[in-house]
Parts: structure tokens; C-alpha cells; sequence
């Protein structure tokens, strides 16, 4: 019998408030923008923040798991020091084929070694030409090394790279410019002042950031060399174990990290290595890690956006309470006690917010949804954010609500009634 007093109290006070809400659309109105705009801004962050890191985790899928990367230096070994990252640029030594070289020598029976190298160069055909496509020199192993698939044709082979032939293997995006209505296999195109064959057209990578990852041009990495120069420009060696099940990535690891100090004389002593080495796990490491200090900055910046929408919820319902002194009166008079005024007004405030709550999380759905399809960035909305929107939603209505529901549960019946 409690039981069944209490929750017809309950429901009483809650027909009370949502018809109040329904009576005062306007201050309803204004209330729930309020709270709609902070959580719409905390659960977009949130996607971003998400959406970021599942990026990272998308884009290292052009290594394999178990390849990695050797670089003059990357930037995830200097964490936000982008002016100490700049100077190891600077200061660091290049990787040359030579390095590849020695280490195939040494480190080759069992481990697969490759090697990239970029550069930027016109490419034209029959008189249209693109600007500053990325001409990649690649060894014949890259596929082994990476996630670049040939959709048609073939790759780059040992012949090619040995007799250093002028021969490619083109992103999809090219095609579309350079060969829209015919063929590109056995084709030419001219990168800078020397023209080349199509052999292959790599499978499509996509976008990111709404930038296209298939504007680019492969050659052999013995063309690249003769046509830039073998110095000229810093290599990335990719590596890995022959046999995965005899010899980890860690291993490989250390074995072309010694290999690497002993050919340049810094083995057993102090100095540093000189060059970065890059997996797939380290990257997501770095990005979880960049990701988190982000959320710790943004985060709290955004709470200000839910309190700002507090301060609405609590202002609009002092109006309130002001302006239905004599509601309150009358309900006193027949026996409501201040208590359930104190629940009316509280549930008042708190439905309001879960509403507010609510149009925020639909129309940071909607907003997401349009960052994912102009940006092409794998958005979605966190489940965590979601539920946390909605009892942030509550803690707003009851925290906020306090106040007008205690001044309006403090009021004098016999007051209350003289108010006009």
C-alpha cells in the first residue's frame, strides 16, 4: 500500500510538471536549448575524439602488423615537440639504398627487407596535367611490405627495379584524370621530363580528411634513384620476419636496430640511434595516448557548455516558480506538502534537461553524420557518449533544480495565496 502511494504520488507530480512544460512552451523552449546545445557539444567532441583515433587506427593499416618502418625520423618519437621533431629532420642522417644494402647482407636469410622512397612530380598525358603527384620508388617486395593491392595488371618486379625500367603502377586517381575513356595498361604517362608505362593500377584506397589516398605513381626504386639521385633523398626501410612464427616483430626490431648502429659505428655507446623505427602499435600507442591528453584539455572546456546550460535551466525556473507563486499556494492549501512540491518541481526541471538531453544527442547524430560523409573520417556516435549525455541530462535537472524547487517548496501558503 506504500508502494502504491508513493508511485501515484509520483505520477501526479509528474502530469503536474509535463503539463506545466506543455503550458509555458516558450521558457520550455528556451530551457531546452539550453541543455540541447551542451550535450550536443560533448557528444560530438567525444565522436571526434573517437572518430580521431579510429583513423589512426585505419590509416596504420598500411602497415602490416607485423612490418616495420625505419625513418630519419618520425613524430611520434618527439611527441608534441614539433620544433625537436624539425631538428632531427635536419641533423639526423638520410637512409640510402646502401643502408638497405648492408642490411639485406647482414640481416637478409631471415629477415624480408624493402624500402620507399617519395617524391613530387608533375604527370601528364595527351595535355592534361596534374601537379605534385607523389611518385613513390619502391622496391619489388612493397606488396609483402604494405597494403597496396593491384586491382589490374602487375606489380613492380625485380627485372624492372635491376634494370631500372621506366614502368609504373598508378593509383585509381589517376586513372580517372589521365585515362577516363580509355585503358591504362600498356599506356604512357610522362612524369617530369621522362615518360613511362603503365603495368598496373592499384586497388583504391579511399579518403581521409577529404584528402584522396590514390593520387599517386609507383616506380622502381632503382628508376627512382637514377632519376633523383641515389643521395638526394631519405629512404623509409620496411622490414619484417620471413618466418612470423620462429622470429617476432620485436625481434626483427632489435636485429635491424643493432645491425644499423654497428654500420654506423654508434653500437655500445651512449648516443642515440640516430633514426626512428615505426609499427602499426606503436602509432595507435601514440595516437591513444595524443587522443587521451586531447580529451583531458577538451573535456572540460566543454562542461562549460553544460553548465552554462545549468545556469539556463535554473534561471528559467526561478521565472518559474515567481510567476506560479499562487499555483503553489493553492496545491498548499488543499494539502500538498513541501515536499511534493520540492518532487514537482524536480522532475519539472529534470524533464526538461532528459528532453534537452535527448534533442542534443539527435542533433549531434545529425552534425556527425555530416563531418563523416564531407570528411570521410569514420564517425559515429560512442554508446558510452550517448548514455553519459543522458544521465548528464538528470544531474543538470537535479542539481540545477534544487534551487527553484526549494525556494518554491519554502514559500508561505497563506503568501502564496495573496499573489496575484
Amino acid at each position: 500500500m506504500h508502494f502504491t502511494a508513493r508511485f501515484n504520488l509520483f505520477r501526479e507530480s509528474f502530469s503536474l510538471a509535463w503539463d506545466s512544460v506543455r503550458a509555458n512552451r516558450t521558457r520550455s523552449g528556451l530551457t531546452i536549448v539550453g541543455v540541447t546545445v551542451g550535450v550536443a557539444v560533448v557528444v560530438i567532441v567525444a565522436s571526434l575524439l573517437q572518430g580521431a583515433q579510429a583513423f589512426v587506427v585505419n590509416s596504420v593499416a598500411a602497415f602490416a602488423p607485423d612490418v616495420l618502418r625505419i625513418e630519419k625520423a618520425s613524430f611520434q618519437d618527439f611527441g608534441a615537440d614539433g620544433q625537436a621533431f624539425v631538428e632531427a629532420q635536419a641533423k639526423r642522417p638520410d637512409l640510402f639504398v646502401e643502408d638497405l644494402e648492408y642490411l639485406e647482407e647482414k640481416l637478409g636469410d631471415r629477415i624480408e627487407l624493402g624500402a620507399q622512397g617519395v617524391a613530387a612530380l608533375p604527370a601528364r598525358r595527351l595535355g592534361k596535367t596534374l601537379i605534385g603527384v607523389a611518385v613513390q620508388g619502391v622496391t619489388p617486395n612493397i606488396q609483402d611490405l604494405s597494403n597496396l593491392k593491384i586491382a589490374y595488371g602487375r606489380g613492380l618486379t625485380t627485372t624492372d627495379n635491376e634494370f631500372r625500367r621506366n614502368v609504373c603502377v598508378i593509383g585509381q586517381d589517376i586513372v580517372d584524370e589521365l585515362f577516363p575513356t580509355s585503358g591504362a595498361i600498356g599506356s604512357e604517362i610522362q612524369l617530369g621530363q621522362d615518360r613511362y608505362q603503365v603495368v598496373g593500377v592499384a586497388e583504391s584506397k579511399g579518403s581521409s580528411f577529404g584528402s584522396s589516398q590514390d593520387g599517386f605513381v609507383q616506380i622502381p626504386l632503382g628508376t627512382f634513384t637514377r632519376v633523383f639521385g641515389a643521395r638526394s633523398r631519405s629512404l623509409a626501410i620496411l622490414a619484417k620476419a620471413k618466418d612470423t612464427e620462429k622470429m617476432s616483430l620485436e625481434e626483427v626490431e632489435e636485429q635491424v636496430r643493432v645491425a644499423i648502429r654497428i654500420r654506423r659505428k654508434t653500437v655500445g655507446t651512449d648516443a642515440e640511434d640516430g633514426f626512428s623505427v615505426v609499427t602499426a602499435k606503436s602509432i595507435q600507442a601514440f595516437s591513444a595516448s595524443l587522443t587521451g591528453i586531447v580529451g583531458t584539455i577538451v573535456f572540460p572546456l566543454t562542461a562549460i557548455a553544460l553548465f552554462v546550460g545549468g545556469i539556463v535551466v535554473m534561471n528559467m525556473m526561478l521565472a518559474s516558480v515567481t510567476e506560479r507563486t499562487r499555483e503553489i499556494g493553492v496545491r498548499m492549501a488543499v494539502g500538498a506538502r513541501r515536499r511534493d512540491i520540492l518532487i514537482q518541481f524536480l522532475i519539472e526541471t529534470t524533464t526538461l534537461t532528459v528532453i534537452g538531453g535527448l534533442w542534443g544527442i539527435i542533433g549531434a547524430a545529425g552534425i556527425v553524420w555530416l563531418l563523416a560523409w564531407a570528411t570521410q573520417l569514420p564517425l559515429t556516435l560512442p554508446i558510452w557518449a550517448v548514455a553519459a549525455a543522458i544521465a548528464v541530462s538528470c544531474a543538470v535537472g537535479i542539481i540545477f533544480g534544487v534551487v527553484p524547487a526549494r525556494q518554491a517548496a519554502a514559500l508561505d501558503p497563506i503568501e502564496a495565496l495573496r499573489s496575484e
